[in-house]
């Protein structure tokens, strides 16, 4: 018999698939009982019968039950779960698309706004979440960016998604400037990286205290604040802004010191 933690498992995996919890419940007592009726079930489950064939019939069409008409009703056979992998190369194959067509939207909304839309704007973000797509946005810089480094992402985020962000810098070819107050950047902390274009130069505290990430790019000025009791960031668009930020950021990157990655 499964233990309840192992069907909770299974559960939660479903639901993360889109399937309600109720659906999910019918299928994991279908998996258990083996062939059943629609009665069997909203005994053995406490849902009505109406509602057990509303989620019999959604099973159906996610391949997970197969229904048999007998002389007497019709008797429900549980699937395997492996039949889902239709449905997860269809979903793979709609996320692509959206992918995308998403530049596509953007230009679109851009022009939709037409010439009285806004020349500045901010954007807040908050949470995990949040921060994850205020990175993720920075991989977008056309060429290069900038950054007042508090700590590597490594330090901030998860570890694969840091990861994925360096990959992503290095497939775009961006070249980066990093202002820490570190004095030595371990290779472990900052793989995968390019020498030629991954930079780092240290600034005393004394000088510049670095306490608060700042990233800038294209038209961009980000303001990061991992701390636990806050996370949230502010993306500000708006060219004067990051010109200004560009300026002070580069006089203080000629007089910093130049960091090798060991």
């Amino acid at each position: 018999m499964s233990s309840p933690e192992q069907l909770k498992v299974v559960q939660n995996y479903l639901q993360g698939l889109g399937i309600e919890p109720d659906t999910s419940s019918v299928y994991l007592e279908l998996l258990q009982l083996g062939p059943s009726s629609a009665l069997q079930l909203a005994k053995a489950t406490g849902i009505s019968r109406t509602q057990i064939y509303r989620h019999l019939e959604s099973l159906e069409q996610q391949g997970l039950v197969d229904a048999e008409q007998l002389s007497y009703g019709t008797l429900f056979r549980s699937q395997p779960l492996e039949n889902l992998e239709g449905l997860l190369a269809a979903r793979e194959a709609e996320t692509a698309a959206l992918k995308r067509d998403l530049s596509g939207m953007t230009e679109l909304l851009q022009q939709l706004a037409g010439a009285s839309g806004p020349k500045a704007t901010t954007q807040h973000y908050y949470g995990l979440a949040g921060l994850k797509q205020v990175n993720w946005n920075l991989t977008k810089a056309d060429t290069e960016f900038r950054v007042f480094e508090a700590a590597h992402l490594s330090q901030h985020l998860d570890k694969t998604f840091a990861r994925r962000c360096r990959e992503r810098y290095l497939e775009r070819k961006l070249t980066s400037y990093d202002l820490t107050n570190e004095t030595t950047i371990a290779a472990k902390s900052v793989e995968p990286f390019d020498r030629a274009r991954n930079l780092y130069r240290h600034v005393d505290p004394e000088i510049l205290t670095i306490n608060f990430e700042v990233y800038i790019y294209n038209e961009v000025v980000t303001l990061i604040d991992y701390s636990q009791t806050q996370q949230l960031a502010l993306e500000i668009h708006h060219p004067a802004l990051k010109t200004l930020m560009q300026q002070l950021f580069d006089t203080v990157w000629a007089t910093a010191e130049p960091l090798e990655i060991a």
